[in-house]
């Protein structure tokens, strides 16, 4: 027979037993990422979830918060090798391809309203290869459709520059980045015409006054009022 201290550590280590299998069944704790992501530190969440990776415990969900966090800290090589990992682990394409899908989009519309559209190509052409035919890519191929004629600079270039630029608002209501690139293309082609362009440049911050543009727009603004407001006085109006 068992005496009471003998029965309290077959209790102890049967409990442990339980807690490890519940461990083993709930997978790694992913916690400590996530709450790093919900900060901005992408970084930090990548090394959380890689030392579970290291430690040969990872499963298809931390490969899969290890390709968003990857993405959005800057190392897509590294995320694209995790997105490979993810789906090889099992986890569901369809789901992975929407993340991959909003990653890439937010991705081109940051480049775009910053002006760096090498980058903006790139980012356009991997929607194209999730989401071909989508509204995503129908929009940002309208968008590097209507820049191409806007750095020709012919003033029937420029023109069909807004024209593609007001077209790819009815894919992506939302943003108000074409408006933006609508304001670029009529002052350029017209320098006069300024309440056309600022309607344009107003429009944007009133769709998006946080957007990757707006400090841009503002600058803008600021511009094209003075050179309003001098001309007018020069003209007496």
């Amino acid at each position: 027979m068992l005496d009471g201290q003998s029965i309290h550590k077959k209790l102890v280590s049967s409990l442990l037993l339980i807690l490890v299998g519940c461990a083993g069944l709930m997978g790694p704790d992913v916690n400590p990422g996530i709450a790093l992501s919900d900060k901005g530190d992408y970084k930090g969440a990548l090394s959380h979830y890689e030392g579970i990776i290291e430690a040969g415990t990872a499963n298809a969900k931390v490969y899969r918060l290890a390709y968003e966090s990857a993405f959005k800290a800057g190392k897509r090589i590294t995320a694209s090798n995790y997105y490979t990992e993810a789906i090889s682990a099992g986890y569901d394409l369809d789901s992975l391809n929407s993340l991959a899908t909003g990653l890439w989009y937010e991705r081109a519309l940051m480049t775009m309203g910053k002006d760096d559209w090498k980058e903006a190509k790139k980012a356009a052409a991997q929607i194209s290869q999730l989401v071909p035919d989508s509204k995503q890519d129908k929009f940002l191929a309208l968008i590097l459709a209507g820049k191409k004629k806007f750095d020709r600079g012919a003033h029937k270039g420029l023109w069909d520059a807004v024209s593609d630029y007001s077209k790819a608002v009815n894919h992506d209501p939302k943003s108000g980045l074409p408006y933006y690139l609508m304001g670029q293309a009529r002052y350029k082609n017209n320098r006069t015409d300024y309440d056309a362009a600022l309607e344009d440049y107003y429009k944007s911050l009133e769709i998006e006054p946080t957007g990757y543009f707006a400090d841009q727009a503002k600058k803008e603004i600021k511009k094209i009022e003075a050179v309003k407001k001098k001309m007018n006085a020069f003209w007496g109006k």
